[in-house]
């Protein structure tokens, strides 16, 4: 299908299209009611642009998120640098690979491929979107706050599958995992025949839950690229 690579770039963008970021001074996840000394607009804009085109979240922040964040989170997740950048390279592979063979090749074909590229991410996160409002879940990528690779790999993977719940607790995200599976059988009524199926919707929906997991590790570990250290988190070991 289409989108076994496409998937996979959206992870390596994540950091190839923030080039910005790495020109700006350092900056740090901080709670802002223990920080005693205040750090200058333009970098927390910065910190918070990087931050929600990601939807990334310090261990030690506040955990509450707004219905106006929620909702520019979407638009991100929808519109953003990372989707469309992701999506166009996708299409672009996808016509190198002539997936699906139905659409054939030209701009035209192109065209067909990043369009059911960005529809397929759209209705995922619109599922999602609509879901986690209705479930009170809170979607973003919380840092783990742990030590070691292994501990934060496992725990960045694992919450490929996992929300935040109003109380702080984390748990199994209906709406995250409702969101791929539902967008990979709207996909299958849109595509051509060699994207139906049972067996194609479930190939399509590992894709892309393999991806966000990858996704996931990036945005674990991306702050130590970006030489922006994390506080501990009381809970991590």
């Amino acid at each position: 299908m289409s989108y076994q690579t496409h998937r996979l770039l959206l992870t390596l963008l994540a950091v190839g299209c923030l080039p910005a970021a790495f020109s700006q001074p350092s900056a740090t996840f901080v709670d802002p009611a223990a920080s005693t000394t205040a750090k200058p607009p333009a970098a927390l804009d910065q910190m918070d642009i990087v931050d929600k085109i990601l939807g990334m979240v310090g261990p030690s922040e506040h955990t509450q998120l707004t219905e106006k964040d929620r909702f520019q989170i979407y638009l991100l997740s929808v519109g953003g640098p990372v989707p469309l950048l992701g999506e166009a390279a996708g299409a672009g592979i996808s016509q190198w690979k002539n997936a699906p063979p139905e659409w054939g090749q030209g701009w035209r074909a192109y065209g067909e491929r990043y369009g059911s590229n960005l529809a397929y991410n759209g209705v995922r996160q619109t599922i999602t979107y609509g879901a986690s409002i209705a479930l009170h879940e809170d979607t973003r990528y919380f840092a783990s706050g742990k030590h070691g690779v292994w501990n934060r790999t496992g725990y960045a993977l694992l919450s490929t599958f996992t929300a935040r719940r109003p109380n702080g607790q984390q748990s199994f995200s209906f709406s995250s995992v409702g969101g791929v599976i539902g967008a990979s059988g709207i996909a299958s009524i849109w595509g051509p025949r060699s994207w139906q199926g049972f067996n194609n919707i479930s190939e399509n929906a590992g894709i892309s839950f393999g991806a966000t997991a990858a996704l996931n590790v990036v945005r674990e570990f991306l702050p130590d690229l970006l030489h922006r250290p994390r506080p501990e988190n009381p809970d991590g070991h």
